[in-house]
């Protein structure tokens, strides 16, 4: 969906929720005021806060980074093969 009216919002909360949760797909609730909120699945939250305390930590961040490489490389190995 991308991004939605707050005041639309409104008027469709349950079949947007419905379908964030469906799609895990983020929506943008905007506001005049500029104060504008996403909209996210707490499957999607768990997630993200997951990632965000995995990489809080620049030891961690670095031996996910040299894993990701690792995968990265060994599945551009069996490519080739």
């Amino acid at each position: 969906m991308g991004a939605i009216a707050f005041t639309e919002f409104r008027r469709k909360a349950g079949e947007i929720i419905e379908q964030v949760c469906d799609t895990e797909q983020p929506v943008t609730v905007t506001r005049a005021d500029g104060k504008n909120v996403v909209i996210v699945s707490a499957a999607e939250w768990a997630s993200i806060s997951e990632t965000l305390h995995l990489m809080s930590s620049s030891k961690n961040e670095e031996r996910l980074n040299d894993a990701a490489a690792e995968i990265a490389a060994e599945i551009a190995r069996r490519r080739a093969a």
